[in-house]
């Protein structure tokens, strides 16, 4: 799938704000980053490419439910395990360099061609090659739709059930719900090498027309090559739908950096949790005076679902 490729409909359909329902119109209209992307990029200046972003980041919000949930593994590395611990107490959410991510292609769901670039005489040297990792720069975390019932989501992300899970009401957590944007998921992969060649184009025209000049510094007016990678960060191969992620970002260098503040509502124990860890977290909800949930199975229910059970 080919980046110039992308046409759409722009018709706005009038929405009826008496009846309109937030549940019908989160179903029929999910987000959809490259018909943002496409708009974004039909913005011929720098002030409009603003205002479309801002529109784009709103109806990204939009899409946030009141709730979402992140769910963390506890191992017999007590250390890391405190870290965590001291982390939750601090009401804040650490946020990993992307390439630690438990997937090694996270974020490679965008790609360009660095041989169709190799004509352009400053890329000469470098075989077309323009940047090695697009995550270079950003920070980020997952939080998931799924509630506390999804066993693969205790299983592959809380060490198999001995881990715990925290709620956050995303209305009370400002920060929280300002770095986050719905995950989309894809088919195939998008291939922005006609993107990449129309910037560094620009890039390499401008350079040497300011060399010519005897300026030394060279300032690209296009918001499009940090705006687009933005929102490209949320795609996702569809193998990966069943997390209902939504994810989080930060820069890199942004204040408060490698955290953001993130208060929790409810958290919930896994059933495999060490009862050392446990104790700690119990600890925790008496801090911010919340919920504390014990999760288990019952044995003798005909349907195989995980519950919980309040203990604090």
């Amino acid at each position: 799938m080919k980046i110039e490729d992308l046409h759409y409909d722009l018709t706005i359909t009038p929405i009826d704000e008496n009846n309109w329902n937030w549940d019908q119109w989160h179903k029929d209209c999910p987000m959809d980053y490259l018909k943002a992307i496409y708009i974004l990029n039909m913005a011929d200046n720098p002030i409009v490419q603003s205002e479309v972003f801002k529109t784009i980041w709103r109806v990204a919000q939009m899409h946030i439910p009141n709730v979402l949930y992140k769910y963390y593994s506890l191992s017999d590395n007590e250390e890391l395990n405190e870290k965590k611990f001291q982390t939750l107490k601090a009401g804040k959410i650490f946020m990993s360099e992307i390439k630690k991510f438990n997937d090694p292609y996270d974020s490679k769901c965008f790609f360009y061609d660095s041989a169709k670039l190799a004509d352009i005489e400053r890329l000469k040297p470098h075989g077309g090659k323009v940047i090695d990792d697009f995550t270079t720069y950003i920070r980020g975390t997952a939080l998931t739709e799924n509630g506390v019932q999804s066993m693969p989501m205790w299983a592959h992300y809380s060490n198999n059930h001995s881990g715990f899970c925290v709620s956050y009401d995303m209305n009370a957590n400002a920060q929280l719900k300002g770095c986050t944007f719905p995950v989309q998921y894809i088919a195939e992969r998008l291939d922005i090498t006609s993107l990449v060649r129309k910037q560094s184009e620009q890039i390499c025209a401008a350079i040497d027309s300011n060399i010519a000049i005897g300026e030394k510094q060279t300032i690209i007016n296009d918001l499009t090559m940090i705006l687009v990678p933005q929102l490209l960060y949320n795609l996702k191969l569809d193998q990966w739908s069943y997390e209902k992620e939504f994810r989080c970002s930060i820069a890199s260098n942004a204040k408060g950096a490698p955290y953001t503040d993130a208060i929790p509502k409810e958290i919930y124990i896994g059933k495999n949790c060490f009862e050392g860890n446990k104790k700690q977290l119990v600890h925790i909800c008496q801090i911010f005076k919340i919920p504390a949930y014990q999760m288990m199975l019952d044995d003798c229910e005909e349907k195989c679902e995980l519950t919980s059970k309040r203990i604090l």
